[in-house]
């Protein structure tokens, strides 16, 4: 399995997107959610997508038919402690008639935004408040790289990112137990978790071959080395 792309709720999505612009990061096209109450701006890779995530309706987020997917509790994570990260995970065989889920005790999520017919396949971890979020998108299996015409979004930095080659989650310990979901993703995807004090999200690019070490704290969770 691949990372797709990575979001991380944030308060604060405008001065955040600024620091990544200052920082050299080519922004993509911001999207919206509708009926899910969140909006984003985005950061695209060769292989892979970064989401700034933010709440602008909350009746919506905290509407009964997305409870089950924590983005409320996600979005207030000093408060709940619940996981601000998602991670979307994609494999190559995309084939609507025959869609093989990699979650397979995972629950269909069918939104306003997504084409009819369509859905998100999220994992059945929400009981275990310290991991992200983990979910796939079986209709959609392109890279940034490989988008059509009419979707390609910027993909040269100032930095000279590509890859993605590793993404690192910083859990607040303790945690005495992990869900299976997490265990698959963590065998056999680029995600690796440790534990520390507080949720830190680790963005390694192109093996991290320049030594260099970029930290967003405090006003993000977010480090990224290239």
């Amino acid at each position: 399995m691949e990372v797709d792309h990575i979001f991380m709720f944030t308060h604060q999505a405008e001065q955040v997107a600024s620091a990544f612009q200052r920082f050299g990061l080519s922004e993509g096209t911001a999207n919206v959610h509708p009926g899910q109450g969140t909006a984003c701006r985005r950061f695209f890779f060769q292989n892979a997508y970064l989401e700034l995530v933010w709440v602008v309706n909350t009746d919506e987020i905290k509407n009964p038919v997305i409870e089950r997917t924590k983005l409320w509790e996600r979005s207030q994570h000093k408060l709940t402690e619940y996981c601000p990260v998602g991670l979307c995970l994609r494999t190559k065989q995309q084939v609507a008639q025959s869609v093989s889920l990699l979650f397979e005790d995972g629950w269909r999520y069918y939104s306003r935004y997504l084409p009819e017919g369509q859905f998100a396949n999220i994992a059945s971890n929400e009981d275990f408040p310290a991991e992200p979020m983990l979910f796939e998108m079986p209709y959609f299996g392109l890279a940034p790289s490989d988008y059509p015409v009419e979707k390609q979004q910027p993909l040269i930095h100032a930095r000279g990112f590509q890859q993605l080659t590793k993404v690192t989650l910083t859990l607040p310990g303790p945690v005495k137990n992990f869900s299976p979901a997490i265990n698959k993703v963590l065998q056999e995807s680029i995600l690796h978790r440790s534990v520390g004090e507080t949720y830190l999200l680790a963005l390694e690019f192109d093996g991290g071959k320049q030594g260099e070490t970029k930290d967003f704290n405090p006003l993000i969770p977010l480090r990224i080395t290239w």
